[in-house]
């Protein structure tokens, strides 16, 4: 097969003109980002877009390729939570007069380009455009950046800056929770927030039957020194055996966490594995900026995004209330603990079903059930406002996702969770199975609640600075558009400390 590589030499770039099979030659050496670093110096919010792919940030969504009608702009789409890969679109009338009029033949003409590892002109050329369009292409890498419309992130990719700086300030935060890996110990230290997930698959992380915890052993390779059933317990158990393998020496320390793997099991056969480290997704305050630790990448979000994240966060908070009578019981630490311990407090109330620890095919339905004449609440809580967050919308987005796949369906997944609560002896209203059952007929939401985490019980809405968790703004946005767009409608509730 003919390929042909056309290398253009200027002052400071090589340029590759690639065709047949060529780019696997080149493959090893080119800026991957080039196309897009290219097209971002000449972004226009004006800009129509065609078609975009993109990696889902959140993890949630591996991969995303989205078509779109005419006159779709680009800056509508550009927002935290998704990585741009390739982008089909149409320049706007400016950018196309200043950068591209030798191209066109009507006065109206409008260049559309196809961006990602490459930069591609949609249209025919001949060797003396070809030129022209090198020579235009060195002037637009002269220019700046654009930091308003392609995206709300900038990854990080100064190695330096990563490796002496970002990574041990993961490590140094899990040495320091580390002293909670006794329970008897008692600590006035803030505990390391985080969402604990495998970075390639939330699915099939959540829906494992069990995890095995592996350490390096001594004549190479991986061996099992742990085996949990609930993912909640693997952050603590890598703790609890890295104190005792390593002691209070944070040396060690790093380097005993740096060997451990975790691997899903289902049906009694390995699904996925990563390193214990790429499973964290957590927020630092890096010289006073947010910086992110999203699936093994490291971001900046732009100032713009920060102050977007904030109204949408407070927008959906007061636009999409729960009725105030639902999560009634204030969650007093002093006295509820644990999550489990308060959503046992709904248990013998009526109209209240707790299906909290009630896991059927990898799925936990709800935390809490409550149902009126006319409409059933599915409702999912947390202890607040952070970076749990992501747990919390993954688990109502997975759930709302297999709820909506099997309504109306003859599924065996409610009669099992009857089963479990039967099982369980969970109080059931004195409910038959027929009548469970009955209860999914009726109009179905979903409800997020959630608590301040805060020394002092404030609203969210009312004081949005003062909770500071990107992630946590992230999540409950994302979670809101996703349930409403695709599933049933939902609604959030900020339960009382008192």
């Amino acid at each position: 097969k003919l390929s042909l590589i056309l290398f253009i030499e200027t002052t400071d770039n090589l340029f590759c003109v690639i065709g047949g099979s060529a780019y696997q030659i080149i493959v090893p050496f080119i800026d991957h980002s080039f196309g897009l670093d290219t097209y971002s110096r000449i972004i226009k919010p004006e800009d129509e877009l065609a078609s975009i792919k993109s990696r889902g940030i959140t993890g949630a969504r591996a991969g995303i390729s989205e078509q779109f009608r005419d006159k779709y702009k680009i800056i509508n789409f550009a927002k935290f939570g998704k990585i741009t890969k390739e982008i089909h679109l149409r320049l706007s009338q400016e950018t196309t007069d200043e950068y591209f009029s030798f191209l066109k033949r009507n006065k109206k003409d409008r260049i559309q380009i196809f961006v990602g590892k490459g930069f591609k002109i949609k249209k025919d050329l001949d060797f003396d455009y070809l030129h022209r369009i090198i020579t235009e292409l060195g002037h637009i890498l002269e220019l700046a950046i654009s930091e308003e419309h392609l995206s709300s992130y900038k990854e990080i990719n100064d190695v330096d800056l990563i490796e002496t700086k970002l990574k041990p300030q993961l490590i140094y935060k899990i040495y320091e929770d580390s002293e909670y890996s006794n329970k008897q110990v008692s600590s006035t230290k803030k505990r390391f927030e985080f969402d604990f997930c495998n970075p390639n698959n939330i699915e099939k992380f959540y829906e494992a039957d069990e995890y095995k915890l592996k350490e390096k052993g001594e004549a190479g390779g991986y061996e099992v020194f742990a085996t949990v059933i609930d993912r909640n317990d693997i952050y603590q158990t890598v703790l609890s055996r890295a104190v005792l393998k390593s002691g209070t020496d944070f040396f060690a320390f790093r380097a005993y966490i740096q060997g451990v793997r975790i691997t899903c099991q289902q049906n009694k056969k390995q699904t996925i594995g990563s390193s214990f480290l790429f499973h964290f997704t957590t927020e630092f305050n890096i010289d006073d900026k947010p910086v992110f630790l999203v699936d093994t990448k490291w971001y900046h979000l732009k100032d713009s995004f920060v102050t977007d994240l904030k109204l949408d966060t407070k927008k959906v908070l007061e636009s999409y209330p729960a009725p105030s009578n639902i999560l009634h019981i204030p969650w007093n630490k002093d006295i509820i603990n644990t999550e489990k311990e308060y959503n046992l407090q709904y248990n013998k109330k009526k109209n209240y079903i707790v299906i909290d620890t009630i896991i059927v095919d990898g799925i936990e339905l709800c935390d809490i059930l409550y149902y009126d004449d006319t409409n059933l609440y599915l409702i999912h809580v947390k202890y607040g406002f952070n970076s749990k967050m992501r747990e919390l919308s993954n688990q109502i987005t997975i759930s709302a996702r297999r709820l909506n796949e099997i309504r109306g369906k003859n599924d065996e997944m409610l009669e099992k969770i009857y089963g479990q609560l039967i099982e369980k002896k969970h109080d059931i209203d004195n409910l038959t199975l027929e009548d469970f059952q009955k209860l999914f007929s009726k109009k179905i939401t979903y409800v997020l609640g959630f608590t301040s985490h805060l020394k002092d019980d404030l609203k969210v809405q009312e004081n949005i600075d003062k909770f500071e968790s990107n992630i946590a703004r992230f999540s409950l946005i994302q979670c809101s558009i996703d349930i409403k767009t695709n599933y049933f409608d939902m609604l959030t509730h900020q339960i009382s400390r008192s």
